[in-house]
């Protein structure tokens, strides 16, 4: 196994990188914070994605949680990130580091594949949507709930890979219910490929990158490629920068924010 580590050395390691055949296992390590993402595990990613593009023995790519108390995939951003947001140029640096790891992982050459278990919140369930499989466990819950936390919004991207996996009506309602969804119904949107006990996700996981590292690599990164087109194909070319302004920039934001840190209610004004 390979680790890499974000600097002191005493720190343990933020991301695991192994090698099983022609599969190129990715594991989120920071167990005791539910393997929240920080920027420099956004960095790696990205570079991780850069060092598979000059691995042609690298045949497919697995991301998963490292185990902790409670299984999880990752649990969103890490919180000190969400408290830095103050002005445009920080919301601007936030979304613009989200976007750049979930844009190298769809431009990746080999087909990407989730191994989901516990918590998938925030940019955990981005980072998933962007995976071309998914496949988890009963202890899945996936979603965003930001309407009932802190306040801020998906840019108009990451709401249009939510609906290429769940379709319009179910990222609606998922936004707007705030709350997780279950791996039952993640598998009844053709979400996830199988739901496995959580004992055998690892195994059943690397069989199925190699049943994909077995098809036509062409084949596979043409379909992948022509659908991210199709997909962006219909954004806005004016963008969305007035709607996550309007969201990180609000007064519900920072109250969301500190509601959150003192594990009460926030008391919303639309402002």
């Amino acid at each position: 196994m390979t680790t890499a580590t974000s600097g002191a050395a005493s720190a343990p390691p933020e991301i695991l990188t192994e090698r099983r055949g022609a599969v190129q296992w990715v594991i989120f390590n920071r167990p005791k914070a539910r393997n929240a993402i920080t920027p420099w595990m956004e960095d790696r990613l990205i570079d991780i994605c850069r060092e598979v593009e000059r691995s042609p023995e690298v045949k497919a790519l697995v991301l998963t949680g490292a185990p902790g108390d409670k299984p999880a995939f990752m649990a969103g951003a890490d919180l000190s990130c969400l408290q830095s947001v103050k002005t445009p140029e920080d919301y601007s640096i936030l979304e613009e580091r989200a976007e750049a790891a979930a844009m190298a992982l769809e431009a990746v050459r080999v087909p990407t594949v989730a191994a989901l278990s516990g918590a998938c919140v925030g940019e955990g369930a981005l980072l998933a949507a962007c995976c071309d499989v998914r496949i988890g466990t009963p202890s899945i819950r996936f979603g965003f709930p930001i309407a009932r936390t802190v306040g801020n919004c998906l840019s108009i991207k990451n709401l249009a890979r939510l609906e290429a996996i769940l379709g319009t009506a179910r990222t609606k309602e998922l936004i707007f219910s705030a709350r997780l969804l279950a791996a039952d119904e993640l598998a009844d949107a053709g979400a996830l490929r199988a739901v496995v006990p959580e004992e055998e996700l690892i195994a059943r996981t690397q069989a199925l990158a190699e049943e994909l590292a077995s098809l036509a690599p062409l084949t596979l990164w043409a379909t992948r490629e022509g659908l991210r087109r199709l997909r962006d194909h219909g954004l806005p070319p004016e963008g969305d920068n007035d709607l996550l302004r309007r969201c990180y920039l609000s007064a519900d934001y920072q109250e969301g924010i500190a509601a959150f840190l003192e594990k009460r209610g926030p008391t919303w004004t639309g402002r």
